[in-house]
């Protein structure tokens, strides 16, 4: 997982988001929410990185 906080953060809610919807516990109403909210978060990570503000680890 990306040591940037940031980042950190919105992937672990992207986690979850997933999570949620395979566990098939939802509506489709807040399917559909969560599918957007996941959406919304990974454009903000693609935005963190594209600036470059984002901190970039080696992965052993």
């Amino acid at each position: 997982m990306a040591k940037d906080s940031e980042i950190h953060d919105r992937l672990s809610r992207v986690k979850e988001i997933i999570e949620q919807l395979d566990a098939d516990e939802c509506d489709l109403d807040e399917g559909t929410a969560l599918h957007e909210e996941g959406q919304e978060l990974l454009t903000e990570v693609r935005e963190i990185l594209d600036e470059g503000s984002g901190e970039v680890v080696e992965l052993e």
